[in-house]
């Protein structure tokens, strides 16, 4: 018999760990799962960014299935890869600290020279596991220069 193949593949592959945390989420001594949340979103300069300069924005999340969670960033809704191919705009990796039978998930988003493009794009952090999601835009209030009068803001 020749292996299968076609759109049954994929929805295997999400079957398995759905049915995983069902098992683990009944055994004795489980802990109940919890919704994953944004527990912070922050931008790592002080004062607020200027324009020009490098910014970080970091995300951090709380799963109770970390092995099961995205944490991950977008760029006016599509993936930051894609609308910046250049990788002037990018993802850092994700950063599991455990918590007890939970994690707090990180994972920051960096702007090489922070512009006008970025000021206008709605950056959203989201984090998806089985259980749910959440998201949180990241907002820009930027420092008014003295020398150039009122900034954007």
């Amino acid at each position: 018999m020749a292996p299968r193949s076609g759109p049954a593949g994929p929805r295997v592959r999400l079957l398995l760990p759905l049915l995983c945390w069902a098992m683990a989420s009944r055994s004795p001594g489980a802990a109940a799962p919890q919704l994953p949340s944004i527990a912070l979103l922050g931008v790592q300069v002080e004062p607020p960014p200027r324009l020009g300069e490098s910014v970080t924005v970091s995300c951090k999340a709380l799963s109770s299935l970390p092995d099961l969670t995205l944490l991950y960033w977008l760029g006016n809704g599509s993936f930051v890869e894609q609308l910046y191919p250049d990788g002037a705009v990018r993802e850092g990796a994700v950063v599991e600290e455990p918590q007890g039978s939970a994690a707090t998930l990180r994972r920051d988003l960096h702007i090489g020279s922070f512009g006008a493009r970025e000021l206008r794009t709605n950056f959203t952090c989201v984090v998806l596991s089985p259980l749910g999601f959440d998201a949180r835009q990241a907002s820009w209030v930027l420092e008014e220069d003295p020398a150039e009068g009122p900034g954007l803001g």
